[in-house]
């Protein structure tokens, strides 16, 4: 288990004055780089060898959120290998060790160059120590999504979504999504399924589903071909 301790900062907290969802999806992609770069797995290793670790899905759920200044831990751990998929969980605590959030991911390794999947080699498979998975209940990796969708006014995809795989960075998938929930909409949990990388300039047209319990964002081409399903739900 790979463990950051930190503050919240100003910089990070929405209007509520809290670190809201997107934020947490980035506590949490941020200490998996940091494990990474420490079992020399990470940045450097990736560019040599033209790899890529892509996340196929999140699920997020979440018990309170961070108020500025309030010390957090955030630790993530794997917990499975399997052909190219990596298989991750992440948990964010506060000062006294209770738990705030808890999440599960999954993760495919690409050939850069290629863009084709690659096999997790015994290599890199043997730099990382699995952990037993987090005691969380695991909806599926993929979201259906048959509900009449109502499409949004199309988003430009700006530089600063971009990360260094050149592609739009993953929470920014779900801070994007967030524009379309209703201030009185309390999150507990978040689903995103990732079907293609949208990059610079891309045209982000958003579908959206909307109840009491569900609110579903298809972040797709003007087809409705999806690049990402985002799906927040006010109850776990």
């Amino acid at each position: 288990m790979y463990i950051h301790d930190r503050r919240v900062t100003y910089s990070e907290i929405s209007m509520r004055g809290y670190a809201d969802i997107a934020q947490i999806a980035e506590y949490f992609q941020d200490c998996s780089v940091f494990q990474s770069e420490v079992l020399g797995m990470g940045l450097e290793y990736l560019t040599e060898h033209h790899l890529a670790w892509l996340l196929a899905s999140w699920q997020i759920d979440v018990d309170t959120y961070p108020e500025m200044g309030s010390q957090i831990r955030v630790s993530t751990w794997p917990y499975k290998f399997d052909a190219a998929f990596g298989y991750r969980n992440f948990m964010l605590q506060d000062e006294n060790g209770k738990r705030i959030a808890v999440a599960n991911s999954q993760w495919i390794l690409v050939d850069t160059e290629s863009g084709r999947v690659v096999r997790i080699t015994p290599e890199i498979a043997s730099h990382y120590p699995m952990e037993e998975k987090a005691d969380m209940t695991c909806a599926p990796r993929k979201i259906a999504f048959k509900e009449e969708k109502k499409e949004q006014k199309p988003i430009c995809v700006p530089k600063a979504f971009i990360d260094t795989n050149q592609h739009m960075n993953n929470a920014q998938y779900i801070r994007t999504a967030l524009e379309y929930v209703p201030e009185t909409f309390h999150i507990r949990q978040v689903r995103v399924e990732y079907k293609k990388a949208a990059v610079l300039h891309d045209q982000l047209h958003p579908f959206v589903y909307m109840d009491e319990q569900i609110i579903k964002i298809l972040l797709g081409d003007q087809e409705a071909h999806p690049y990402a399903v985002v799906e927040f739900k006010n109850q776990i």
